[in-house]
């Protein structure tokens, strides 16, 4: 008889994101082992996940502020995005909810219904463990609730990127801070997504048990891939950026920088981006349409993720841009995609942890300065990189990975 996993989340399977697909990904693995509960956002992801035996739904604030991807499925295709991308580009709204949402005693008000179903399934079902992927601090207010109810379950609070950043704006860093306290009261172990999220949270607290296990790439993907050198008489380059582009991702100076090469090279490039702009990224770009010689940008919008993978297939160079401020915390879940696609990989970047990784290996890292990125362009083209040991970022390396961890503290 399988034992019974909890597992609280923001997204589950079906969003156009990459913490949807890794959601996907991780729960084909978990679902053959274990019978599950979900709980997650009903904001991303409304319906039931075919991967659980039972999924209750979490109604969080800024749900006021924004639209489902399942609700305006009904809608025509079109004008769906649009609403979507208007909603994530005010800039008001992110600062706005980010606040709102740290009221505990909003979030426990609006969940009454969720924490009666919990009640109940507590009370008529043995859990053998419970597994909680965060920054959001939503899961961390679930857990705090099951664990004053059952304190003897473990709990492995998995963390992608720190709570208390500073990166962006709407940060209010003293709620923020009392939520990371919460971690060390209530995890038995913790998942570093990194390891500066490791050192990070070891700093915190040097009594947690914290594990490295790397985000990782759906093999079934990309077994067809293979890395292919860029001819070096190659006259048009095709640049792809997934992912969103939000929060000073400073894509001026990097559409600079492909105008600095395309001049010293003459080598014409199409630059597509698949995901949402915010007005700053929408601005920045709008600002060079009527100048740019040379360079096409095509805005592919928000797509499904097989329709993402087809985009990064068939691109030359995958794009990765981080914030100016930097971040030596998480390294971007794209990245592992563009490993495992075998895709040669320019990141405008000063984070340490995704330079070591990237750089000289899988491809190479710029400074946020349109003549680095112009020089590091010229390097990518004539360079070779190595791939043969992608498989180490699997999806199923990294399942196995969580599994085993989970399973100790079950058994501890």
């Amino acid at each position: 008889m399988k034992k019974t996993l909890i597992l609280i989340s923001d997204y589950i399977e079906g969003q156009p994101v990459v913490a949807s697909v890794r959601y996907t990904g991780i729960m084909n693995y978990f679902a053959d082992r274990y019978s599950l509960l979900t709980i997650n956002d009903t904001q991303f992801g409304s319906f039931q996940s075919r991967f659980s035996t039972w999924n209750y739904k979490f109604t969080t604030p800024h749900s006021i502020f924004t639209q489902t991807i399942q609700e305006n499925e009904v809608q025509n295709k079109r004008n769906k995005n649009k609403k979507i991308e208007r909603i994530l580009r005010n800039k008001w709204i992110v600062s706005t909810w980010r606040n709102y949402k740290l009221s505990k005693y909003k979030f426990d008000q609006m969940n009454k219904s969720l924490f009666n179903q919990l009640d109940q399934y507590l009370s008529t079902h043995e859990v053998a463990a419970i597994w909680v992927t965060v920054p959001d601090v939503y899961g961390l207010y679930i857990l705090d609730y099951i664990k004053k109810k059952a304190p003897h379950i473990p709990a492995v609070i998995e963390i992608r990127d720190i709570i208390n950043n500073d990166i962006g704006e709407g940060n209010p860093k003293r709620a923020l801070k009392r939520a990371e306290k919460i971690i060390s009261k209530l995890a038995d172990g913790v998942v570093a997504v990194s390891q500066g999220i490791h050192q990070y949270y070891q700093d915190q607290d040097d009594r947690l048990d914290i594990q490295i296990i790397k985000n990782g790439y759906d093999e079934q993907y990309f077994i067809d891939s293979e890395y292919q050198p860029i001819d070096n008489a190659i006259t048009h380059l095709e640049l792809t950026h997934i992912g969103s582009i939000y929060k000073g991702r400073n894509i001026k100076q990097f559409i600079e920088g492909l105008i600095m090469f395309h001049e010293r090279t003459g080598i014409l490039i199409t630059f597509n981006i698949v995901g949402v702009l915010d007005q700053q990224a929408l601005h920045d770009i709008q600002s060079f349409e009527q100048v740019i010689t040379g360079i096409s940008i095509r805005l592919v919008g928000t797509v499904k993720h097989a329709e993402a993978i087809h985009w990064l297939k068939e691109a030359d160079i995958a794009v990765i841009l981080t914030h100016t401020k930097g971040s030596n915390y998480a390294i971007p879940g794209k990245t592992f995609e563009y490993i495992g696609g075998c895709k040669p990989i320019i990141a405008v970047t000063e984070d340490e942890e995704l330079i070591a990784l990237v750089h000289g290996k899988y491809g190479e890292c710029a400074k946020h300065h349109r003549e680095d990125i112009a020089d590091r362009l010229s390097e990518l083209v004539k360079n070779k990189y190595d791939y043969s040991d992608r498989g180490r970022f699997s999806r199923k390396s990294q399942a196995e990975q969580l599994i085993q961890f989970i399973e100790n503290k079950m058994n501890n």
